[in-house]
């Protein structure tokens, strides 16, 4: 479980990213600086090591570069993998610049250099609310003129998508669809597979549910199915990756399955003072029923907010 102590060390070192980070510089606010900085938060949030070796970084830049650089531009991946160094919070080890002030591809090629975030600025980044603010402020200053949710996509932060993530599991559900388009009688085709899962906290959920009497928080509605009283609980900070949120009842809502798919899918939040708003329209939906036994961890709900504020900015 996350401590308030980190979550507080989250919210400064987000603060010193934004002060900082070559990342919000308007002179380093050009494609190849901002492909070398997502591919390097996406390795972050995956658990890789901080420095990529330069063919790493070559093969994981290059298409972005091509699909996203400037129209016309020759750019290639050694300009970040080098330049980002002016920011202080990147380094490359295995090159000096004392040799050559701006190495070519070339030299790259041969020394195989490896490069990334300061171990500082990779402490910062691993704390998951620092890191998606980091990708909220490319978004908002850096990346108006292209396809951002194709982009970080691409860059291998599609979990930000939504406030479930990337769940185990979830990369190989797809792409069988094509294969099958021909079997039109009998039964569905099976495919045996396995996967690692997450280990939700069952009693945690039903605690949540109980002491709301499954009402949903936001509009009331006392679902039944089956002859059975019928809710759902939602995480906040989705356990998923790169949330990576908590298990516990500070985490939690007892929603109903509407409100539950829209506090989801980010197009609804909740604001400091309790008020429940649609996140691109901005208008209210009520207040958020509250129960003296239920804490919510406010830290959660500026997570959620935070990512409603980068799914309007990806919104096409």
């Amino acid at each position: 479980m996350r401590s308030k102590t980190s979550d507080r060390r989250g919210l400064a070192g987000s603060d010193r990213l934004s002060r900082d980070s070559s990342w919000i510089r308007e002179r380093n606010a050009q494609p190849p600086s901002i492909a070398g900085s997502a591919v390097a938060i996406s390795r972050i949030a995956a658990g890789k090591p901080r420095l990529a070796p330069w063919s790493c970084f070559r093969t994981e830049v290059s298409p972005l570069l091509s699909a996203f650089g400037l129209p016309g531009s020759k750019v290639a991946p050694g300009d970040p993998f080098w330049h980002l160094q002016d920011s202080g919070l990147w380094e490359v080890h295995g090159v000096s610049s004392d040799v050559d002030p701006n190495p070519q591809v070339g030299i790259l090629d041969t020394v195989q250099p490896v490069a990334g975030p300061t171990l500082a600025s990779a402490e910062l980044l691993q704390n998951p609310l620092t890191r998606l603010e980091a990708v909220v402020k490319l978004s908002s200053t850096h990346l108006d003129d292209v396809d951002q949710r194709e982009l970080l996509s691409r860059a291998g932060l599609a979990g930000y998508a939504t406030a479930n993530g990337v769940l185990d599991g979830d990369e190989g559900g797809g792409g069988h669809e094509a294969a099958d388009t021909e079997r039109t009688t009998g039964p569905t085709e099976r495919r045996e597979s396995t996967a690692s899962r997450l280990v939700r906290n069952a009693a945690i959920a039903a605690q949540v549910k109980e002491l709301h009497g499954h009402a949903c928080q936001i509009c009331e509605t006392r679902l039944q199915y089956k002859r059975r009283p019928y809710s759902e609980a939602a995480h906040i900070r989705g356990l998923g990756s790169p949330h990576d949120g908590p298990d516990e009842l500070p985490n939690l809502l007892c929603l109903c399955p509407n409100h539950h798919l829209l506090f989801d899918g980010l197009e609804i939040y909740i604001d400091i003072d309790g008020i429940v708003r649609r996140t691109h329209e901005g208008d209210s939906l009520g207040r958020l029923r509250r129960h003296v036994d239920h804490e919510i961890d406010e830290t959660y709900l500026r997570y959620h907010r935070t990512l409603c504020e980068l799914n309007s900015l990806t919104r096409k």
